[in-house]
């Protein structure tokens, strides 16, 4: 079976919460949908962080909110995993119980401050031992930061949801749930059958030869771009540097918001370690700018056009490490190089796929010569 067609469960363990799950558990079953919960699927000694990225990328995940769940670690670790994926309005399944009062803004803060607290804690206690003895807990205080961070954003989201109480769940047999995850679980079909049958790929138009090194590139990478949509933006630039061109898609996608995708080529005379570090601040600074400004997600792609990249300025591409990335003002930029001379583009080997931004994919479909 597709793990599309699978229905994971996020929830605190004991009381209401798994009495809930236990019924609904049952329900879905009944029903023959594949339900994937920790207790029964993760296994002795299963790796309980990995088990919940992949909860986190879950196709249909039913979040059961309580106060307990809102105030432990691994469960908000999940719910912000989910969150950082593609559709998260299309993905979650909320039930959320009395104890977790996100309808009233007080008890939000309260939420917002247990973090802050947690994240003091745990920060104050790291200081008093020796950072020799601290392996793996930075990957815990990260955790707690992105936790804080988060937990406003995501709180209000669910209160503006319409998840129906606990009681109207369970006096119809969850119906109007299972329902509306049939319906999602169904997309899956449409979705295999574009997977086997896909649209034929626009073909590419030759551009005219050019006297520059990198004009030819570009009015290539132009033509693809074009085809998916992709328009010109005009007078575009970061600072003091105008783009030679940038191009620009919008696209309805996390918390039902739009994301900016963006394509830039800058020219420059000579590349170097140093300029292509300069430029890099340049081009991350004017995605935050533009994130900031239209509270929107921007997913940048900057392409500079060298007469050669030298080996050095390649290694510095090719292991960067991918940025580190939250739930509001995300702005993800990525630095590409093109060398005339070598009729070729270097790119990180590590690149980020937050939020479904399709680095590697888009690079390659849009700008390999």
């Amino acid at each position: 079976m597709s793990d599309n067609q699978q229905v994971y469960i996020s929830y605190a363990w004991g009381g209401e919460s798994e009495r809930i799950v236990n019924e609904l558990d049952a329900d879905l079953q009944a029903k023959g949908i594949l339900v994937i919960r920790d207790k029964r699927d993760l296994g002795f000694k299963g790796m309980i962080r990995n088990f919940m990225q992949q909860i986190g990328l879950g196709h249909a995940v039913i979040i059961v909110i309580s106060d307990k769940y809102l105030k432990s670690p691994n469960c908000m670790y999940e719910l912000v995993e989910i969150a950082r994926n593609k559709d998260f309005y299309d993905r979650v399944f909320p039930i959320v119980l009395a104890d977790a009062d996100i309808y009233n803004p007080v008890n939000r803060i309260k939420y917002i401050k247990h973090w802050e607290d947690k994240l003091k804690e745990l920060d104050e206690a790291m200081r008093s031992v020796s950072s020799a003895n601290l392996q793996g807990m930075r990957e815990e205080i990260d955790t707690y930061d992105e936790i804080r961070d988060n937990v406003s954003n995501l709180t209000f989201f669910l209160k503006d949801m319409n998840t129906l109480t606990p009681e109207m769940h369970e006096s119809s047999n969850f119906a109007s749930l299972i329902t509306t995850l049939e319906k999602r679980l169904a997309k899956t079909v449409e979705a295999l059958r574009e997977v086997v049958s896909p649209k034929p790929e626009p073909a590419r138009v030759a551009p005219a030869p050019s006297a520059s090194g990198f004009d030819a590139y570009v009015a290539e990478a132009i033509t693809r771009l074009a085809a998916d949509g992709y328009q010109e933006l005009r007078g575009e630039r970061a600072g003091s540097i105008r783009f030679k061109k940038a191009m620009g898609i919008v696209r309805k996608a996390f918390l039902g918001a739009k994301d900016n995708i963006r394509v830039l080529f800058v020219e420059v005379a000579t590349l170097n370690d140093e300029s292509f570090t300069e430029l890099e601040k340049d081009i991350n600074a004017y995605g935050k700018a533009l994130s900031k400004k239209l509270i929107e997600s921007m997913f940048i792609t900057c392409v500079i056009l060298a007469s050669d990249v030298p080996e050095s300025t390649k290694e510095i591409i090719f292991n960067t490490k991918r940025p580190k990335v939250g739930i509001t003002d995300v702005s993800i930029v990525v630095m590409v190089a093109y060398s005339a001379a070598e009729n070729d583009i270097f790119y990180p080997s590590d690149l980020p796929d937050d939020y479904d931004s399709k680095f590697e994919e888009n690079i390659k479909k849009y700008l390999l010569p």
